[in-house]
């Protein structure tokens, strides 16, 4: 089987040098000694400081303005294990909590998030959410492999190995609860 050109590989690298997909895109190198010493330490600062204060990693990079309650809400949300917020209609419930959820799976890689609703439709909305902002905002869409939303299953997946899974509040879902590894989100709606 001959090659359609006679440079395939230059021309899969032109046509990756215009694609948004950082993991398709072509990469500069950096060896495992330029990362070290002082340029490793700055990294390392700059993570600590974007986990301990979200609102920053929320407007600087996602590029979403948050009011200075919603701020607040984000975080009493990272400092707690238990975060309980009471909060009345049009408080924007289900935006601090997809915002909160793209926060995590982008600051803690791995890390799989379970909302949980009433039923699969509530949970949804969240993941809805998600997509709203995923066409909104590049960086977003960019940490964002794959999106499913269908009335069996409502699930994002992160290329950092995160990910986002809406499950209805029953028996047979008690497995995928405990799947997750570090933090459960539950988000309890009234009736639509």
């Amino acid at each position: 089987m001959t090659p359609s050109s006679a440079r395939p590989y230059q021309d899969s690298f032109r046509k990756d040098a215009k694609t948004i997909d950082v993991f398709r895109k072509p990469k500069d190198m950096v060896r495992h000694k330029v990362l070290e010493g002082e340029r490793k330490e700055r990294m390392k600062r700059w993570i600590t400081f974007m986990r301990r204060n979200p609102n920053y990693l929320i407007r600087d990079y996602f590029g979403i303005m948050l009011h200075p309650f919603q701020i607040l809400m984000i975080w009493v949300l990272q400092r707690s294990n238990l975060g309980y917020i009471v909060a009345s209609r049009a408080a924007s419930k289900t935006f601090i909590i997809s915002i909160w959820a793209l926060t995590l799976c982008v600051l803690y890689p791995g890390i799989k998030v379970i909302t949980v609703s009433k039923t699969l439709k509530q949970g949804s909305l969240i993941i809805g959410k998600i997509e709203e902002l995923r066409n909104k905002h590049p960086n977003i869409a960019r940490e964002i492999k794959s999106l499913t939303i269908n009335p069996n299953n409502a699930e994002v997946q992160f290329h950092c190995g995160s990910n986002i899974k809406a499950v209805p509040s029953s028996e047979s879902s008690r497995g995928n609860i405990l799947l997750a590894n570090l933090y459960v989100i539950v988000s309890i709606f009234g009736e639509t």
